[in-house]
């Protein structure tokens, strides 16, 4: 069936909605909002809203195999995600950014706990937080969100893990003020911000030219990361809390 094809006449919506203007790079977390237990089907699952993003994850297992433990990642678009028809790039994107994804994940998880056993770890994005007036959707803030979501859906399945992977946005202006408008691109990065360690950068579009812009954007990232931490560290506490008072009530 063909789509539906505007006279040639017709004025683009977008022309019609106040333009909302490209925020420049701020240290703040944005708003964030999590839910342990969404899917009663997965072993551990969680929802997250990072900003205009809304994205879920899954986790099953541990699958019994043959060879060492391992974690098994896909990242997934959902078809209302977007506002932006993305058909054209989505199988090859989706395939990179599962990989990034486990890429993060990985060093995070104790894989010697579950010897012989296999994790899945499934997440899609149900809102990548464009709107109609966007003409590029930031897959880069989509895996960000994504890493964050996937490490709290490991926690709520209980596997065992060195330290929580918190997914991050980085962008050029955070080390030029005076970069063009056309720099405006965001890359992600993942740490693990209590043993102070870096377990993915995707800095490709970056443009870093020297060590000191490498250090500000590291230093930047782990101050964000501390507090992204403080925030879901205290929420799982009062999570774990409420639980514990249940079960006594229940003895």
């Amino acid at each position: 069936m063909d789509r539906f094809k505007a006279p040639t006449s017709a004025i683009d919506l977008c022309y019609f909605i106040k333009q909302r203007k490209k925020s420049e790079f701020v240290s703040n977390v944005p708003p964030m909002y999590f839910a342990l237990g969404v899917n009663q089907c997965a072993d551990g699952s969680a929802y997250l809203e990072y900003g205009r993003i809304k994205i879920m994850c899954c986790v099953c297992g541990p699958v019994e195999l043959k060879q060492d433990g391992q974690l098994v990642t896909s990242f997934r678009f959902a078809p209302f995600s977007s506002q932006i028809r993305r058909d054209t790039f989505k199988d090859a994107e989706e395939k990179r950014l599962s990989q990034l994804l486990l890429t993060a994940l990985e060093p995070s998880v104790i894989l010697d706990s579950f010897p012989r056993g296999k994790y899945q770890i499934a997440v899609t994005v149900l809102d990548d937080g464009t709107e109609l007036n966007d003409y590029v959707c930031s897959t880069s803030s989509c895996l960000s969100a994504g890493i964050t979501c996937a490490t709290l859906a490991l926690v709520h399945a209980g596997v065992q893990m060195y330290d929580l992977a918190i997914g991050l946005d980085v962008m050029p202006r955070a080390l030029n003020s005076n970069s063009p408008e056309g720099g405006g691109l965001i890359s992600s990065l993942a740490v693990m911000p209590q043993l102070n360690q870096v377990t993915m950068f995707n800095g490709i579009s970056l443009g870093i030219r020297s060590l000191d812009g490498l250090r500000t954007v590291m230093e930047e990232a782990f101050t964000r990361a501390e507090s992204i931490y403080a925030t879901i560290h205290g929420t799982l506490y009062s999570i774990m809390k409420t639980d514990y008072k249940k079960l006594e009530k229940l003895e």
